[in-house]
């Protein structure tokens, strides 16, 4: 009887002991699974972001891969900051004064975005310019200026887009009012920090003329060679200005009232004095530009009135600027290598 038991108990303690083992392998094997199944999970994960990250930058440097026209992509956070000296700089630059077509520039700058906008790939930046170009009949003024001007903005790693302000029709033309027109509607797209109000015909000649905003005003285009590299006065902020955004609003932008050659430069220039706002410049060495010879357009004569309204500049500051324009918007084309407004001014509606 007893051994008959004692093989009950046995045979039971063999079996639950069983039981045990096979629920302690079951829950490995599952457990096992799932690890496994993460390790993959993350395997498979890193893979996508390493095969991400080599195809990023097997492309060229100067491509962008941005989403957004305008930055403010969420993949750039995670990009180191850009340096405060761009490494690819070169300095004095073999400036081109003639330019392939329109076509051909497009397939030789295609890292650009659509609207003439780039942003750096390889590093984060915080550098977020409106180049502003008023203009009028002069196609191939500003294709030679695009096709030195792109390369030397995307060695500096800038956020930048390019606007072209083109006045339409036959009124004579208002340099002051066309590059309000673009603060107002480049401040529609984005919100950029600082702008450059930049002729046409001007060509830099050095790319450590520096267009990233800075810390004031500054008057990139100080020694031009029409006048021997020399600065022509010193209170001159007229060619190429940086502006910063807010800089922009205290001094209400530009005169709308300079219809025809000369004047608005200088009124901007009392408006920075009025507003205690110094004017910077780099070195003569540096801040060189070619200008692009040229003939005055028939539509563009000296203003026989800029003295008269110099005379009385900061008097109208707070009323006569980017709060006083009227315009109509014709036509905005996004091209690959500049943002097209073409508009309309009337000359009434700026009555002195």
């Amino acid at each position: 009887m007893a051994s008959k038991l004692d093989l009950i108990v046995r045979v039971c303690t063999i079996l639950i002991t069983a039981f045990i083992v096979i629920q302690v392998i079951f829950y490995c094997s599952a457990q096992h699974i799932r690890f496994y199944n993460n390790i993959v999970l993350i395997k498979n994960y890193s893979g996508a972001i390493r095969k991400h990250l080599e195809m990023t930058y097997k492309m060229k440097d100067m491509s962008v891969t941005t989403d957004d026209a305008h930055g403010g992509s969420n993949w750039t956070d995670y990009l180191p900051e850009c340096p405060p000296n761009p490494p690819r700089l070169v300095g004095p630059l073999a400036t081109y004064k003639n330019s392939p077509s329109l076509e051909k520039m497009e397939l030789e700058l295609k890292y650009l975005k659509p609207g003439g906008h780039f942003e750096p790939q390889e590093c984060r930046t915080n550098q977020r310019v409106a180049i502003v170009i008023p203009y009028r009949n002069r196609a191939s003024h500003l294709r030679t200026l695009l096709y030195n001007l792109h390369p030397m903005l995307a060695r500096q790693q800038l956020n930048y887009t390019i606007f072209v302000i083109e006045q339409a029709g036959t009124n004579t033309f208002n340099r002051g009012l066309l590059m309000n027109i673009g603060y107002v509607e480049a401040m529609k797209s984005a919100e950029f920090r600082c702008f450059v109000f930049h002729d046409v015909d001007l060509i830099p000649e050095d790319d450590r003329i520096y267009y990233g905003c800075g810390n004031g005003t500054r008057h990139l285009s100080a020694a031009v060679d029409k006048f021997n590299y020399r600065l022509p006065y010193q209170s001159i902020v007229g060619g190429v200005t940086q502006l910063r955004q807010n800089d922009v609003e205290i001094l209400n932008g530009f005169s709308n009232l300079y219809f025809g050659w000369g004047g608005e430069d200088d009124d901007l220039s009392a408006r920075l004095r009025n507003a205690s706002l110094k004017i910077q410049r780099y070195s003569m060495t540096i801040s060189r530009y070619k200008m692009i010879k040229h003939t005055r357009d028939k539509h563009n004569m000296a203003n026989p009135k800029r003295m008269t309204l110099l005379a009385a500049a900061t008097k109208r500051m707070k009323t006569d600027g980017i709060n006083s324009l009227k315009y109509k918007v014709l036509n905005i084309t996004r091209g690959t290598l500049y943002t097209n407004i073409q508009v309309e001014i009337d000359q009434k509606d700026y009555a002195i």
